[in-house]
């Protein structure tokens, strides 16, 4: 099975420069503006907080887009709903029904924080990707030297 396409900005590996930079040229248009991630009217206050602590933990990194609201939306409940299930194993012991609750929040949450680079690994990934793509390739510095 193929693994799932990775953005530009988190390729690492044989891409040319001009391969990546055309690439993350098409995802920037595809992504569209940012000027919408508020949320929705009909979160709770603790799950507007946890989507604007997102939100805010991620602007600085540009990956987020209008397009977003949704899965930044789920992740907001899904995460509000993993902490009641939490507080209420805390508070009353564990149930079956507690703890098969617990898995499937447990495993959308993994989910959401691969689509949204929210787990450490992403983001070395990502961080990885802006230092090689601010690097110069040897072979293109010897070629482009040729040129002149």
């Amino acid at each position: 099975m193929a693994r799932p396409t990775k953005a530009a900005a988190v390729t690492v590996g044989h891409f040319a420069q001009e391969e990546i930079r055309s690439r993350t040229e098409a995802e920037n248009n595809l992504r569209g503006s940012a000027d919408e991630l508020v949320p929705p009217d009909y979160l709770t206050e603790e799950q507007a907080a946890i989507f604007n602590y997102i939100v805010s933990n991620l602007e600085a990194s540009g990956i987020l887009g209008n397009l977003d609201l949704y899965v930044l939306t789920e992740c907001s409940i899904c995460i509000d709903r993993m902490q009641d299930i939490e507080r209420g194993m805390n508070k009353n012991g564990m149930s079956a029904n507690l703890v098969r609750l617990k898995d499937s929040y447990t495993k959308a949450f993994f989910r959401y924080c691969n689509e949204l680079s929210l787990s450490p690994q992403s983001r070395a990934k990502m961080a990885n990707a802006a230092v090689q793509a601010e690097q110069k390739n040897p072979l293109e510095e010897l070629l482009s030297e040729e040129d002149d």
